[in-house]
């Protein structure tokens, strides 16, 4: 296969991988935030422990609960992941070393990985204090 393509198999499945991650990740997500922000001293004591917490929200709400809010992750995860999947096999595939045995050597792995993980940081680190700042706004408003 060309390097183009190797290179689109690369983004493809940095997207399936994000949209993996989101389904197993999120419904934890969805609890630990329950269990942070309804068991407070404002609330009293609504949640036992997170399995009590799961059973409720599955009781109530539905599988659908355990996702409220996850469309944006979907999204957003799946793109990140998505980016630097290619961007290290792009990054790689420039450096091109490989050992005699076919496998890629440290000095080829390193550099590529720092190359993808300095991308994502660039995009990631301005939307992730705007989300933070939005939140914490959001927050400070509540009380």
């Amino acid at each position: 296969m060309t390097g183009a393509g190797d290179a689109a198999k690369e983004y493809a499945a940095g997207c399936a991988a994000g949209i993996a991650q989101v389904a197993v990740g999120h419904p934890f997500d969805t609890v630990k935030v329950k269990l942070q922000a309804h068991n407070t001293t404002a609330h009293g004591k609504v949640y036992r422990n997170a399995f009590h917490c799961t059973r409720r929200i599955l009781v109530e709400e539905g599988m659908r609960g355990l996702y409220k809010g996850a469309s944006s992750s979907f999204i957003g995860i799946a793109l990140e992941s998505s980016l630097f999947f290619g961007t290290y096999s792009q990054a790689k595939q420039l450096l091109k070393g490989k050992s005699e045995d076919g496998r890629p050597q440290l000095q080829v792995i390193i550099p590529s990985a720092a190359c993808s993980g300095a991308l994502i940081s660039c995009i990631l680190t301005p939307t992730e204090l705007m989300k933070n700042a939005s939140s914490r706004e959001a927050c400070i408003a509540w009380y």
